[in-house]
């Protein structure tokens, strides 16, 4: 029993799982990181502007084609998953169903919510893949910290609730380099066993296989599905009608893609090179073992026949004559006689095999390299090249600086499933563009927005090598000012005989490579170094994880310049506290709100947070090394959540037009409706079945009420030509009933007849493209303003089909503004126009109005914003 005992006692303590930690690390995100998400205005230009992508997907039932309303300029600047993000967000919190109804935009915050949800998960799936990293490979305490300081830099916490393409990016980076990390140093071990399902009386067993595989598979097959049904509903293509049909050949490309996973796969979509060695097989003689007792035919012509041919495949020859001509000019330096070449190429027989080998799926190490490709493939969906840059700079980096061409050679990194699942993942989106755009979105997309922005810099916007040392220092600050003696620690604790300092070492890679790739690229705005920022927070984390245990010291001289850094741009805060915000948006020479009537100062919390910071740093060069730590962590929580939820919504309410026009939706007047059917045929499928009540959804203004007069204006065209007009008329009557965003009105006695001809008619009539159905009120005008925000909030009412609903304005010179105004049949009298346009503009509009009683009744309803007012006159 003694012995028992103390063999007991020498055994190692259990380590306890990691799920439930793991778990509790997405509660923690999600509490500090949600919270307020739905507290100020989508900040222009970028959430509105890509937001009104996401809205035009649902207005259209178009999850393919990315437009933007104004003058049908179309969208390709940016790859299309930001707007599935926001498209299935709104759809999920009941928002823009068929484009939304009028005024939807502005009745509540799910608005906001359904916008920014989606990124904030992003971020959180990002932070867990990290913590998950670290907690595995070196120590859990690391991977808090390292939450703590990656997840608390207001440059990623701030841009982690923008509604923007950089958050997945980088997410997907995190996650990439995170598995590529766990490939390298935790997966040489057999695939964790995950449990057993029991189904219809059956057990099967899962494991991380059917995760990793089925959530990367499931990614492609989902767009497989909607690209076959996509292309069988819309065959109108910009490129020439290729002889078998989208709807067939993509969605197959992209399914043998995946097939091609598995080694029977990856012989199937080699077939026609197999044919070929078949023939050759044939020619040689090579014998074929014939089919065993009780064996399948299906699995004999896999094990035997496809692999016989596989040994003369066209593609292994080719492979073979390749390695033979980069080996034979140096044949003298590799030992072989000038007649020995038959010797040198079967020397190549083994290259042969390891490019075309296809092992099957059986270590850890395999699946975390399958789901870093797979991120790797949906970051370039989010937001192009950058992530699979950094990533792969990393990747070369670390196969040339630890000599691990071996590896390489041996098949280690999973090129080959790798490349077929980020292929599969990313190329059928851009595929499903161009069969739509044409030539015009290889242009736009790939020339202008991808190439030019690396090469050549577009948007004006020059910077050198050291451009990004400001937004490092003001996205970062309590974590930069530590960066100095934390990069110092990670050099010299950096070293390849512990994991720890392998993991060091990766991290130093990805800081180095992300740095140094978007110092290289020519266009520079400020968020574009984001994908830097967690790498360099982990040094961070790592210095003070050495720190807590006592491993090192942070010398008085670090101290020294950390504080000095804090203090510093604590001072940059107090006089320019737009600093963080222009972290994220587009031009950086828009002012604070500052005068009168905002005369909003944040300096106070900025001073309170910079001494709070500095006074951390100083216990943390005592000896009171673990209160230090304790200090600064709570110092760098607290610029988190002040920077949440006191900075932004005073920063954001004035880099939005939210509230302005939310203001025109509660003062207009709303007159009716107006309904354009394209054929009588979809007049009778409103009307049929309607009697004298009519029913349509509307933001609600402040003024209406029951009993108020509404004409209902219908116009039919031909199904086959909307420039024909057929019928108008006009359906007089009065509000019934009024919902929380619905109006109904109830018909006139004898109006409802008027339509029974169309309805007649219209029953087994033509139908054309779907109908168009506005709200008849006063007009929403966008007056020198081209801020992307005017056209999301509005639902695209001031780019609408009918002419008077064309009212967005952006030239300065007023001829097309003065044009409007006079036109009777676009701009009645006797209504109330509202404008909209920057602040600094709105007071020049009443001397542009062309008549005395518009100028008098000018006035300014809104400025709650500084950038953007909303006035209104009367004609």
């Amino acid at each position: 029993m003694s012995s028992e005992l103390a063999s007991a006692t020498l055994l190692p303590p259990r380590r306890r799982p990691l799920g439930f930690e793991l778990a509790f690390v997405v509660v923690i995100s999600l509490a500090v990181l949600v919270p307020g998400i739905w507290s100020y205005s989508l900040v222009d230009p970028w959430e509105t502007h890509y937001g009104e992508v996401g809205r035009m997907m649902l207005q259209n039932h178009d999850w393919v084609h990315t437009e933007w309303p104004q003058d049908n300029e179309g969208f390709r600047s940016k790859p299309v998953l930001s707007f599935w993000l926001m498209a299935g967000g709104m759809r999920a919190l009941g928002l823009a169903a068929d484009g939304g109804y009028s005024g939807e935009m502005v009745h509540d915050a799910r608005t906001m919510i359904a916008i920014r949800l989606p990124f904030v998960a992003c971020a959180v799936a990002g932070l867990t893949l990290l913590w998950w990293m670290l907690a595995r490979l070196v120590s859990r305490r690391l991977a808090w910290l390292a939450l703590l300081v990656v997840g608390s830099c207001p440059f990623f916490c701030l841009v982690a609730r923008q509604g923007i393409p950089d958050m997945p990016m980088v997410a997907c980076v995190i996650g990439a380099l995170s598995l590529f990390t766990l490939a390298v140093e935790d997966g040489d071990r057999p695939i964790t066993a995950l449990g057993s399902l029991r189904i219809a009386g059956r057990t099967l067993a899962w494991d991380a296989r059917h995760v990793v595989l089925g959530l990367a598979g499931g990614f492609v097959v989902a767009q497989a599905i909607y690209y076959a049904g996509y292309f069988a509903v819309s065959p109108q293509l910009a490129v020439r009608r290729t002889l078998v049909s989208p709807a067939i050949w993509l969605p197959g490309a992209m399914l043998l893609g995946l097939a091609a996973l598995s080694r029977t796969g990856w012989l199937l979509v080699r077939l026609p090179l197999l044919l070929t060695g078949g023939v050759i097989a044939a020619i040689v003689h090579a014998p074929v073992p014939g089919r065993a007792p009780g064996q399948p035919r299906w699995s004999h012509i896999v094990e035997h026949v496809l692999r016989t041919w596989d040994r003369h495949a066209a593609d292994r020859y080719a492979i073979r004559a390749i390695a033979l001509a980069c080996v034979w000019p140096g044949r003298a330096a590799l030992g072989y006689a000038p007649n020995r070449l038959g010797d040198a190429w079967r020397a190549t027989g083994g290259v042969a095999d390891h490019a075309l080998a296809m092992s099957p799926i059986a270590t850890m190490r395999q699946l975390y390299l399958l789901g870093c490709y797979a991120l790797l493939g949906v970051s370039v969906l989010a937001k192009g090249p950058p992530g699979l840059a950094v990533v792969g700079a990393v990747g070369v980096f670390h196969i040339v600086l630890l000599d691990r061409w071996r590896a390489f050679y041996d098949g280690a990194f999973e090129l080959k499933r790798g490349l077929l699942l980020m292929i599969a993942t990313f190329l059928p989106w851009h595929v499903a563009m161009y069969l739509k755009d044409g030539l015009r979105f290889i242009d736009e997309y790939l020339f202008t927005h991808i190439m030019n922005r690396a090469a050549v810099g577009v948007d004006n916007s020059p910077g050198t090598f050291e451009y990004y040392t400001s937004q490092i220092g003001h996205g970062m600050w309590l974590w930069a000012a530590l960066l100095p003696a934390a990069i110092g620690s990670a050099v010299l604790r950096a070293r390849g005989d512990t994991r720890e300092g392998r993991v060091r070492f990766m991290v130093v890679l990805w800081a180095i490579g992300a740095v140094a790739f978007f110092s290289l690229v020519q266009t520079k705005f400020h968020h574009y170094i984001l994908p830097a920022v967690p790498a360099l927070g982990i040094l961070v984390a790592f210095l003070l994880d050495d720190l807590a245990a006592g491993r090192d010291r942070l010398h008085p001289l670090y101290g020294a310049l950390g504080i000095a850094i804090v203090l510093m741009i604590c001072r940059d805060f107090m006089h320019e506290p737009e600093r963080w915000i222009e972290m994220f948006v587009f031009r950086y020479d828009r002012p604070w709100p500052a005068g009168d009537p905002w005369q909003i100062d944040p300096s106070d919390g900025f001073l309170g947070l910079g001494i709070a910071s500095a006074a951390a740093i100083a216990i943390a060069t005592t000896r009171l090394r673990r209160i230090g730590v304790a200090c600064l962590a709570a110092a760098g929580l607290a610029t988190c959540v002040w920077s949440l939820q006191i900075y932004m919504p005073l920063a954001g309410t004035h880099w939005g037009m939210g509230d302005a026009i939310a203001t025109y939706y509660r003062s207009r007047t709303i007159y009716g409706q107006r309904l354009v059917y394209f054929g009588a045929g979809e007049l009778a499928d409103d009307w049929a079945r309607i009697g004298d009540r009519w029913t349509f959804e509307t933001q609600i203004p402040d003024t209406l009420q029951v009993g108020q007069p509404m004409t209902i204006k219908i116009q039919v065209t031909k199904a086959d030509d909307e420039r024909a007009t057929e019928h108008e008329l006009a359906l007089i009557g009065t509000v019934s009933q009024v919902g929380d965003h619905s109006v109904e009105l109830t018909l006139a006695p004898g109006e409802r007849k008027k339509l029974d001809p169309l309805v007649a008619r219209g029953a087994t009539g033509p139908r054309g493209r779907p109908p168009v159905r506005t709200v008849d009120a006063d007009r929403l005008v966008a007056w020198q303003l081209y801020w992307r925000g005017e056209n999301f909030w509005s639902g695209d009412e001031i780019w609408g089909y009918l002419p008077e609903m064309k009212t967005a304005f952006v030239k300065t010179d007023n001829v097309e503004f003065l044009k409007y105004i006079n036109d009777r049949a676009r701009a009645p009298l006797g209504r109330r126009y509202f404008l909209v346009t920057e602040a600094g503009r709105v007071n020049g509009a009443r001397a542009a109005l062309p008549t005395q009683r518009a100028r008098d009744s000018f006035e300014v309803l809104d400025t709650t914003s500084n950038k953007f007012s909303l006035a209104a006159f009367w004609l």
